[in-house]
């Protein structure tokens, strides 16, 4: 199912590949390459793939996110998910059409603006500076949207937009639980349900500065998750008072879910999983041990009602969703929404592809409080925009 990848051994960090980048770049391209689980990823010479298959859309990159969930296969965190080796990471991808395949049913064009997605475990992900996508997979962007930010947003956002939108109809005032960890995809509901749907969330947050930034994103409440379970539930239940939450929806897994049950509406709730690595098996397995408050009695239909909203989860993995019309409107309706300006997506830093090791390390270290961001197409550090504290203004075209 995969292409293949055909790698040189050529440090694409030394001075040869430098000086002579203009001489070889059609051939070959410089790209973060995991070659081994576990290893830290390499900077190589990748050669170029010639042949493109009908549905197939050649890109130039100019950034690439890198996510949690691409680091937890960089480091074998999930070694039940097999990636084929080599293995070039990233699956939300944006630059400039360069190519296109002879099945062209969404009208790109050479030149176009896109964002564009691939699979998990695709080994030709959007670490390189010329990526090879399906068709399907691709959407133009609006010049007035800036390339840079719509990186961040197409999974984390399309995402949320099916859940709210297709599986639950949420409505104005209706109350929300999200949790969000260092990574997008929480921050991205928030963004989506405050902004868009005018609701009330109560985020759960695991670290003080990204509950900070979800305040600044409009959060109803912040709660932090901390290592005491017994302390969130009570913290939980304070900020609910004597109302069910309509929505739980958790991007950070760790059987959260089980204690979010017991404040959702039995009747109009709904829960959520957006972890791609989700198991329903091992979600019920992973019950997280805590003690109620001393007020709070749970009864044989609490415990009924909490297992049933356990049993009817929905678990949404956005790129696998078996609807493409669907899938590739929710990406659609988020670049429209954020070309109205009514989202954003946050970065929360900015490496250059030859950093891409310490923005792994980063993410590890749980540095993040939103998006890292890979820039693709500045190569060397005169004209690249490696960011921290301190940002720098995007051109025009991103």
């Amino acid at each position: 199912m995969f292409s293949s990848l055909v790698l040189t051994f050529t440090k694409a960090g030394s001075n040869l590949v430098r000086r002579n980048a203009s001489i070889i770049l059609r051939q070959s391209h410089r790209a973060a390459v995991l070659r081994e689980i576990g290893k830290p990823l390499v900077l190589e010479s990748v050669k170029r793939i010639e042949q493109l298959k009908d549905d197939e859309v050649r890109i130039k990159v100019h950034y690439c996110s890198l996510n949690s969930t691409d680091v937890q296969i960089i480091t074998g965190k999930h070694p039940e998910l097999v990636v084929p080796l080599p293995f070039i990471p990233g699956h939300e991808i944006s630059g400039e059409v360069v190519e296109i395949g002879k099945s062209n049913p969404n009208f790109l064009k050479r030149g176009d603006r896109v964002v564009a997605m691939n699979d998990l475990q695709d080994p030709n992900g959007g670490l390189i500076e010329e990526v090879v996508v399906k068709n399907r997979d691709v959407w133009q962007v609006p010049r007035e949207v800036p390339l840079k930010e719509m990186t961040v947003m197409p999974y984390g956002h399309g995402t949320a937009l099916m859940a709210f939108a297709m599986h639950c109809q949420l409505q104005e005032n209706d109350l929300v639980l999200i949790t969000a960890g260092p990574a997008g995809m929480g921050l991205a509901a928030i963004d989506l349900a405050v902004a868009v749907y005018k609701a009330k969330v109560i985020a759960i947050c695991d670290t003080e500065s990204s509950s900070d930034l979800v305040r600044e994103k409009g959060a109803y409440k912040t709660v932090s998750i901390g290592k005491n379970y017994t302390k969130l539930y009570k913290d939980i239940a304070d900020a609910l008072g004597d109302k069910k939450a309509k929505v739980a929806y958790d991007a950070v897994g760790k059987g959260l879910l089980h204690l979010l049950a017991d404040f959702v509406d039995p009747k109009e709730g709904q829960m959520f999983s957006v972890d791609p690595f989700h198991s329903q098996k091992k979600l019920k397995a992973s019950k997280p041990e805590y003690e109620l408050p001393k007020k709070k009695v749970r009864t044989e239909q609490d415990q009924a009602n909490a297992a049933k909203l356990i049993d009817n989860l929905v678990h949404i993995d956005l790129y696998e969703y078996p609807g493409e019309d669907i899938y590739r409107q929710m990406i659609s309706d988020t670049i429209e929404l954020k070309s109205q300006k009514m989202v954003s997506g946050y970065i929360s830093k900015v490496f250059l592809l030859k950093s891409v090791q310490k923005a792994v390390e980063f993410i590890q270290q749980k540095q993040c409080t939103g998006k890292v961001l890979i820039d693709i197409k500045s190569l060397d550090d005169d004209d690249g925009e490696e960011e921290g504290t301190k940002k720098k203004k995007s051109s025009e075209s991103d």
